[in-house]
């Protein structure tokens, strides 16, 4: 065991003699590159040739405010949303729904909802009952709530 320990240790000293060595020969072969100075005019047309933009601080300071100004400026107020209660009974049809979502003003487009219902086969699906539906719903949303599919 002593011998083995030895052994790993003369490895490690080798390894960490033959480290040092090579890093205190070998010199940096890369030279720093020769600082130059630029003017400013040489720096903003060297900058504006690889595609960036430049602007003066008098230039960025206006465009601080002026996105200030965006930002303060109100934002629209968004519709209240419209509940409804639909009442479906029978024989009615896509084209009565629409209608009377298009006057509760839940959807804005009556021919939109009915293609959607034909298109993915919920008009065959029209439960009779009554149905809560607001302006804030989907036309899937809708469509899952009136019909038993």
């Amino acid at each position: 065991m002593k011998q083995w320990i030895r052994s790993y240790s003369l490895g490690l000293l080798t390894a960490v003699i033959v480290f040092a060595i090579s890093y205190w020969n070998i010199e940096a072969t890369s030279s720093p590159a020769p600082e130059k100075e630029y003017t400013a005019d040489e720096m903003i047309e060297k900058l504006q040739s690889e595609g960036y933009r430049t602007i003066t601080t008098d230039e960025w300071k206006a465009l601080k405010e002026s996105d200030n100004r965006e930002s303060s400026t109100p934002t629209p107020v968004e519709e209240p949303v419209t509940t409804f209660s639909i009442d479906i009974v029978s024989g009615t049809t896509t084209d009565d729904i629409s209608e009377k979502l298009i006057q509760a003003n839940i959807i804005k487009d009556a021919n939109e909802f009915e293609s959607f219902m034909r298109d993915n086969d919920y008009s065959r699906y029209i439960q009779i009952g009554q149905a809560t539906l607001n302006s804030g719903m989907s036309h899937q949303e809708i469509a899952e709530a009136i019909t038993s599919k």
